[in-house]
């Protein structure tokens, strides 16, 4: 099957921070963040004096940055810097002809507890996110869509984190039935009925945060059709 549409509309925005490998072998440095700056906002900026990298978790770095404020204050700050992740939203009939996105339980470390997710994972670095994004759906339902389109995009949480999460809208999707798991993973595919995620009866998906933020982009963009 030919690899996902996605429409010169959809590739907006989609470009990603160079992250090249540093001698250590490191995600590399942070990208600037002062250009992100707005102007009319310029008094809250902080500026970077100082990086320097602390810890490699594999799916993480983590480093510590001293930067100055416009008044003359310095701080050192934490910054996780992540690789960029996608997430996808495909709706599809159950047997009882409901429709229902297409979602995946799994066990999460870090809450130690399961999640009911969007599918999604990581982008490798100079990856098109839409490609990353068709290849973990794929990998994890057992489902493939023909087209994506970007819906949304967002900072997971800019108080520390660099990365960004990009959700998209899968269609024309197709099962075919065979997962690709990574050697950690233990999943199961599941269709929620749409009624329930709406009506906050799904406790395992609401108190994912990222999930909302996705939902909310979802919304939005049916909303508006």
């Amino acid at each position: 099957m030919a690899g996902p549409t996605v429409t010169s509309a959809d590739r907006k925005g989609q470009l990603r921070r160079p992250r090249p490998l540093s001698k250590a072998g490191v995600h590399g440095t942070l990208p600037d963040m002062n250009k992100h700056n707005p102007t009319t906002h310029s008094h809250l900026a902080w500026h970077e004096v100082d990086r320097r990298h602390e810890y490699d978790g594999r799916i993480f770095q983590l480093w510590k940055v001293r930067r100055r404020a416009d008044d003359g204050r310095e701080g050192e700050f934490v910054l996780v810097d992540s690789p960029d992740w996608v997430n996808v939203i495909a709706v599809v009939a159950d047997e009882r002809g409901r429709d229902c996105f297409v979602m995946v339980r799994q066990f999460r470390q870090g809450g130690f507890s399961t999640a009911l997710e969007f599918p999604g994972g990581m982008v490798d670095r100079g990856e098109d996110p839409a490609v990353a994004a068709a290849r973990e759906f794929s990998e994890e339902t057992g489902y493939s869509a023909r087209r994506l389109k970007m819906i949304g995009r967002t900072n997971p949480n800019p108080a520390f984190m660099t990365n960004t999460v990009t959700t998209y809208l899968a269609s024309e999707v197709e099962y075919h039935g065979n997962q690709l798991l990574d050697a950690n993973e233990i999943v199961d595919v599941a269709l929620v009925p749409l009624d329930d995620v709406a009506a906050d009866r799904v406790p395992e998906f609401s108190s994912h945060a990222i999930m909302l933020a996705a939902y909310h982009w979802y919304e939005r963009a049916v909303g508006s059709k």
